[in-house]
């Protein structure tokens, strides 16, 4: 039994586990590929950017503020995703992650195990 716990251990010592959260996506399709239908595709991403910013503020479900905010942007709310379609939906697309903060690092961290260096 005690060969058990000492394997169970040392094997709790070597595996790390990544944890992340999904941040929901945003996705806006513009009426044409014309420059003012790219423009105010811009614009609406911007001011949606800003808008998610005070929406999730104290909020723990954004999912559910993403679903309550449909009718402000003409917009479905599907599988994590938030899809605005601009006009005939015909153009160009812009997609990306809808976060709090931009300035987050998106690079990953290295667990190190004493143990696993060790042994191999």
């Amino acid at each position: 039994m005690k060969k058990f716990v000492f394997i169970l251990l040392a094997g709790m010592l070597c595996i790390s586990v990544h944890a992340k959260s999904q941040e929901p996506q945003y996705k806006i399709i513009a009426h044409s590929n014309q420059e003012s239908d790219i423009q105010k595709l811009y614009q609406i991403k911007d001011q949606l950017l800003k808008d998610y910013k005070i929406w999730v503020k104290g909020v723990d479900n954004k999912d559910q503020v993403l679903a309550d905010h449909q009718s402000d942007y003409h917009a479905t709310y599907k599988q994590g995703v938030y899809m605005i379609v601009l006009g005939d939906g015909k153009g160009k697309s812009l997609s990306g992650e809808l976060k709090v903060n931009y300035c987050d690092s998106t690079e990953d961290i290295e667990t190190k195990s004493l143990l696993f260096d060790w042994l191999f």
